[in-house]
């Protein structure tokens, strides 16, 4: 479709070139993703790159008209050497490498043939060894890629973000709120006997603070779920039934089962994610049954692929579900409390 030569060999070649091309920029993205603290960085870094790699591929901007001071760049190119080995092969093919083409005589008006005249035009060398040529300096390539990258992860370590500094001691006035954090001694550390003053002593008034919410057991008794029959819309496929059990608070289930026994589907329905197909049975709360919106401000859901965002810490996650989750009429104190309390019993 793109006009390249129609034989076994030359698509073979341009087969193994292409991958040989794509395992060097796997290996170069590898040496990106340990060299850089972030993928904030990584990014526009790894954008940049491929910018490089593209415009000095000898295409673009044929190699002739590219500075000294940046043909450096044109030959650790992984596509360079890609594109000229795959041109190479192309315009030595029988089908171009003659020297009358589309009524041109190519030796007579340009002493070369018209492969030959066509790969100059590009400054591209016309040699046949440059094919195998190309073929060894990919895997060379490659090669150095990742050794770039192992060397950076045996000698390059992003213990914490960067860009923070750290002091021992703080200039900003210390918070007096109820709700302050506070660092504590180890437990590897002696206590001071009494009476005995110590740096590393922290005296605190730790404000004594009552359960805000009742221990929830969480029970569903005979739940059958069906769905329609995709290939007999007047049937159905009954996914659960008759399922029973219960979730003590302040301990963990697990619900153990074979690939395909219904877990999964036994917990999306409990959690009310099921918008679709037929559901019968209950589901209690403390022997009460519950709505959705009594499951959803009294539990809390995690699905196989979720994954908690490095942009917040845990106890800000919390705080921020304990504040979708109660109502605008409980006091933000108790809102508080319980991401404490949650915290304590976790």
């Amino acid at each position: 479709m793109c006009g390249f030569v129609a034989t076994v060999g030359n698509f073979l070649l341009y087969e193994l070139l292409v991958f040989q091309t794509l395992m060097a920029f796997a290996a170069w993205y590898f040496f990106m993703a340990a060299v850089t603290p972030d993928m904030h960085m990584a990014k526009p870094v790894s954008m940049m790159s491929i910018f490089t790699f593209v415009a000095f591929a000898g295409f673009v901007i044929p190699k002739n008209q590219i500075p000294d001071y940046f043909v450096w760049i044109y030959w650790l190119d992984p596509i360079a050497w890609c594109l000229r080995a795959v041109a190479v092969s192309q315009y030595h093919s029988s089908a171009f490498d003659l020297c009358e083409y589309a009524g041109i005589n190519y030796c007579t008006d340009h002493k070369m043939q018209m492969g030959e005249y066509f790969l100059s035009l590009y400054d591209v060398p016309s040699d046949k060894s440059w094919i195998w040529l190309g073929v060894v300096m990919l895997f060379v390539i490659y090669a150095g890629f990742m050794l770039l990258g192992w060397a950076t992860l045996e000698y390059k370590r992003y213990e914490s973000p960067e860009h923070i500094t750290l002091t021992t001691e703080s200039t900003e006035p210390v918070a007096t709120d109820e709700y302050a954090l506070a660092t504590t001694p180890t437990s590897g550390r002696k206590t001071p006997a009494m009476g005995v003053q110590s740096s590393d002593n922290v005296a605190l008034n730790v404000r004594a603070t009552t359960k805000k919410f009742e221990p929830v057991v969480i029970a569903f008794q005979d739940l059958w779920y069906s769905v329609p029959d995709p290939h007999n819309p007047k049937e159905s496929l009954t996914l659960l039934k008759g399922i029973s059990g219960y979730a003590m608070p302040g301990s963990i289930t697990a619900l153990m089962g074979s690939t395909g026994a219904g877990k999964t589907t036994l917990m999306d329905v409990i959690a009310g994610r099921k918008t679709g197909g037929t559901i019968q049975g209950k589901i209690l709360l403390n022997g009460y049954e519950a709505n959705d919106l009594a499951i959803r401000r009294c539990t809390g859901y995690c699905e196989q692929m979720d994954i908690h965002s490095d942009a917040s810490t845990i106890r800000e996650a919390l705080i921020f579900s304990a504040f979708l989750r109660q109502d605008s009429s409980v006091p933000d104190s108790q809102k508080y409390d319980s991401v404490e309390e949650f915290q304590q019993n976790a």
